[in-house]
C-alpha cells in the first residue's frame, strides 16, 4: 500500500473494509464500519461549513461513540482534533483553550460547570456544543452534528497537515500541545500495530484507557486502522473488566500496569479468564520483575512492555520477562531509529548511559504555536526524549531515568529507576516510587514512597536493609514512607510530582 493510501485509511475507514463488519462495541451498542463512516461524514460537513480546516476542534468527552465520531469528522474535514483531559480543573481548561485558540468546543454535560468557572472572553471559543439529551440555553446540541449540514466533500490530503493536538503539562506547568500530522499519526498506528504483533481484522481489542489520551487513542485507532473490532469501555472498573475478558473474548489488551496489578490482586481470575488473549501489553519505562513473574505464573502470559511518549510512540518492545529487574525496555521496533547521546552530543558506547534520541515517522513535528519548545527538542529530525538509557551488545535497551530526575548524592549519580527496581524485589512491596530531595549535608538524597502488599508488616529499617543487598549503599533511600496508594497522572502513571506534596512539612 502506498503512503498516500495508508494515510487515506485514517480518514476513510471504508477503504478496503466490509461496511457491515463490527468496528466498535460499547455497552449494548454496536457500530459497524459503515456506521462510523456515515456519521463522521455528516459531522464533517458541519466542521467544513464552519471553515475549521487547519484549526483545532476542542472536545471534552468520555469514551463512547461520540468521541470516536468527533475524531473521524475532524480527520475528514481537515479540522484538527484536540481532545481535552477530563480531569482538568477550570484554570487548566482555560489555559489550554487560550493557548490553542480553538473556536469550537464540544463538552459533556457533566463538565459543563467548568465553563461557569472560567472567563470564556479570554479564549477564542465562539461555538459550544453540549453533549447532553436535554437542550440548554446558549449551547448547541451535539446530536445535531450527526445529521448532515450539506453535501460531503472529499478533502485533499496533505501528509504534513496537523491531524491531532494532544496537550501535556510542560516543565513549567504551562500547557504544551503535542502536534501529530497525518504522516506521524500513520507512523504511530503502524508502529503500534507492529508492537502488538501485527493487528489484523480478526482481532478484538479491549480498550479501557481514555480516548482523550495518547494511550486510548493509539489502542483504538490502530485497531480500526487494521480493520479489527474495538471493545470499548468507559474506563477500568474491576466488575466490568473481568466479565469483558470472559464474555467478549478479546485477543489483545494493552493498558497501564496498575490495572494489571488490580486484576491480579482481585483473586477473581484464573488462567481461563485470559484464555482468548494472544497478547497483553503495557507502556512505560519499567515493569517490576517480581510482578511480571507473578502474572506469568498466574495465567501464562508475558506482559510485553512498550516504550514511548506522547511525542513519539511506540519505539521499543520487550517481549520477554525481565527477571533480573534491569529495567529493559527491549529492542527497537522496525521503522524507528534510536541514538544514545552524551552531554557533548556524541553517541555513547555500548554499556554507557546517554540520552535517548529518536527518529521515525511517528515523531511529532513539534508543539502547537510554540516554536521555542519545538526547537529545544528537535534537531535534524531527531527528537530528544530527555530519557536516559544504555544499550548492551545485543541491542537491548535499558531505561536509566530522566535527565532532570538524576539524584546527585555527594557527587555520585543515582537514577530513581534503579532504586525503584531494587525496592520491587522485596516480596512485600506492591508499588514503589523514588524522588530526589535536597539535603544540607549530601546535596540530594533518594526518598522512597512504598505501598505494601495486603497483610504485610514490613518496616522501614527492614526494607532499607534489604535494599542494601540489591544496590550500592549510597543508593539506598535516606527515608522510606509507607502510603496507602500511589498518586497517579491522568494517563495512569505514578505522579512523581505529587509525591513531593506528601513529604512532611518541617
Amino acid at each position: 500500500m502506498s503512503d498516500s493510501n495508508r494515510i487515506e485509511n485514517i480518514i476513510d475507514f471504508t477503504l478496503e473494509r466490509n461496511l457491515d463488519a463490527i468496528a466498535m462495541k460499547f455497552k449494548d451498542e454496536v457500530y459497524t464500519y459503515g456506521d462510523l463512516e456515515l456519521l463522521s461524514r455528516h459531522m464533517s460537513t458541519w466542521f467544513t461549513a464552519m471553515e475549521l480546516k487547519g484549526e483545532p476542534v476542542a472536545f471534552m468527552l468520555p469514551n463512547g461513540f461520540e468521541i470516536l465520531i468527533t475524531y473521524l469528522a475532524c480527520f475528514k474535514s481537515g479540522a484538527v482534533a484536540m481532545p481535552l483531559n477530563r480531569r482538568y480543573a477550570a484554570p487548566e481548561l482555560e489555559r489550554t483553550l487560550i493557548n490553542s485558540e480553538a473556536r469550537c468546543l464540544i463538552i459533556e454535560l457533566e463538565k459543563l460547570h467548568l465553563l461557569n468557572e472560567i472567563d470564556l472572553s479570554k479564549t477564542s471559543v465562539k461555538k459550544i456544543y453540549l453533549n447532553g439529551v436535554m437542550p440548554r440555553e446558549g449551547y448547541s446540541n451535539f446530536y445535531t452534528l450527526l445529521g448532515p449540514a450539506g453535501q460531503y466533500i472529499e478533502r485533499e490530503i496533505d501528509v504534513d497537515d496537523p491531524a491531532v493536538i494532544l496537550y501535556t503539562s510542560g516543565s513549567t506547568g504551562e500547557p504544551k500541545g503535542v502536534v501529530h500530522s497525518y504522516a506521524s499519526v500513520d507512523g504511530i498506528l503502524d508502529s503500534t500495530s507492529r508492537a502488538l504483533d501485527d493487528i489484523n481484522e480478526n482481532d478484538r481489542v479491549l480498550v479501557m484507557d481514555p480516548l482523550v489520551h495518547i494511550s486510548g487513542f493509539l489502542e483504538t485507532f490502530s485497531a480500526l486502522y487494521k480493520g479489527a473490532t474495538v471493545i470499548l469501555d468507559e474506563g477500568f472498573k474491576l466488575d466490568r473488566c473481568i466479565p469483558a475478558l470472559v464474555n467478549e473474548r478479546p485477543t489483545l489488551l494493552t493498558t497501564h500496569i496498575d490495572v494489571y496489578v488490580k486484576i491480579l490482586d482481585s483473586g477473581l481470575t484464573n488462567k481461563d479468564t485470559f484464555g482468548s488473549l494472544r497478547g497483553i501489553y503495557t507502556g512505560g519505562d519499567s515493569l517490576p520483575s517480581a510482578f511480571q513473574q507473578s502474572f506469568y505464573d498466574h495465567c501464562g502470559l508475558v506482559i510485553q512492555l512498550g516504550y514511548g511518549m506522547t511525542e513519539a510512540i511506540w519505539l521499543t518492545i520487550n517481549r520477554g520477562l525481565d527477571t533480573e529487574g534491569k529495567g529493559s525496555i527491549g529492542t527497537v521496533l522496525p521503522g524507528v531509529e534510536i541514538r544514545l547521546v552524551s552531554k557533548d552530543g556524541n553517541d555513547v558506547e555500548d554499556g554507557e548511559v546517554g540520552e535517548i534520541w529518536v527518529k521515525g515517522q511517528m515523531v511529532t513535528p513539534g508543539y502547537w504555536k510554540n516554536e521555542e519548545e519545538t526547537e529545544k527538542v528537535l534537531e535534524d529530525g531527531w527528537f530528544k526524549t530527555g530519557d536516559l538509557a544504555f544499550r548492551d551488545s545485543g541491542g537491548t535497551i535499558y531505561y536509566s531515568g530522566r535527565i532532570k530526575d538524576i539524584i546527585i548524592r555527594n557527587t555520585s549519580n543515582i537514577t530513581p529507576a534503579e532504586v525503584e527496581q531494587a525496592l520491587y524485589k522485596n516480596p512485600d512491596v506492591k508499588e514503589a516510587a523514588v524522588i530526589g530531595v535536597e539535603d544540607a549535608e549530601e546535596g540530594h538524597v533518594p526518598v522512597a514512597f512504598v505501598v505494601k502488599k495486603d497483610g504485610s508488616t514490613l518496616k522501614e529499617g527492614d526494607l532499607k536493609e534489604f535494599t542494601a543487598t540489591q544496590i550500592a549503599e549510597y543508593k539506598v533511600p535516606a527515608k522510606i514512607y509507607f502510603i496507602e496508594e500511589m498518586p497517579l497522572t491522568s494517563s495512569g502513571k505514578i505522579n512523581h510530582k505529587k509525591l513531593y506534596d506528601l513529604l512532611p512539612k518541617d
